[in-house]
């Protein structure tokens, strides 16, 4: 019998994992805090309300959060956790992860995603489908790399770092600062330092949040 739980976030990113955790898991509702979804139907499963609907009104269920924005994420995550619940990770069977790999507590991994030896990663982290990530990489909580991202070796990720789509880290950097985001299809070929936004061929800093 599958265990039952709720998504939180109720747009397009947690309509997607919904197809991949019912396989799983009994989904028994979505909850999002913009009040506009509340009662629709989603495959069948209503967006009951919002989060803190969720927190008062759910129990004996997995919560999971599968929400793009790393701080958001990291928030919502540790209030549930903090109220007692199950935040699972979700490791979907189709990746390639060595055993020696050391997964935090509620980590999202997608599809096609191939973790070589003795990389660590954070607490809160979400990895999409088709991530490449080389070996002895230190990854923060709350960080997300984005579909098709490759991340070389030996790689400082400091938490809520941003990775977007089929960027790529090269081996040789040391360090991709805290809060910092890389653009889609950038190529970073030396460290990027905290909250700064990069992208390009090579990648260079456009900003600072």
């Amino acid at each position: 019998m599958m265990k039952d739980c709720i998504i939180i976030g109720a747009r397009t990113y947690g309509q997607v994992y919904f197809e991949y955790l019912k396989e799983f898991y009994n989904v028994i509702g979505f909850y999002d805090d913009d009040a506009s979804l509340h009662g629709q139907l989603i495959d069948n499963v209503k967006v009951k309300g919002s989060v803190r609907d969720a927190l008062e009104n759910e129990t004996d269920c997995s919560v999971l959060v599968p929400i793009g924005n790393n701080p958001v994420r990291v928030r919502i995550l540790k209030e549930f956790e903090k109220s007692g619940f199950e935040i699972p990770s979700f490791i979907h069977t189709q990746t390639i992860i060595h055993s020696s790999v050391k997964i935090g507590r509620a980590v999202y991994i997608l599809p096609g995603t191939n973790i070589m030896p003795l990389t660590e990663i954070g607490d809160y982290s979400m990895i999409s489908m088709g991530v490449n990530i080389a070996h002895h990489n230190l990854i923060g909580k709350g960080c997300f790399f984005s579909q098709g991202t490759n991340i070389g070796a030996s790689i400082n990720i400091n938490e809520f770092a941003y990775v977007g789509i089929s960027a790529t880290l090269m081996t040789g950097i040391k360090n991709i600062g805290r809060n910092s985001l890389v653009g889609a299809g950038a190529v970073v070929i030396k460290d990027v330092p905290d909250n700064a936004v990069v992208a390009g061929v090579p990648a260079k800093i456009l900003k600072y949040k």
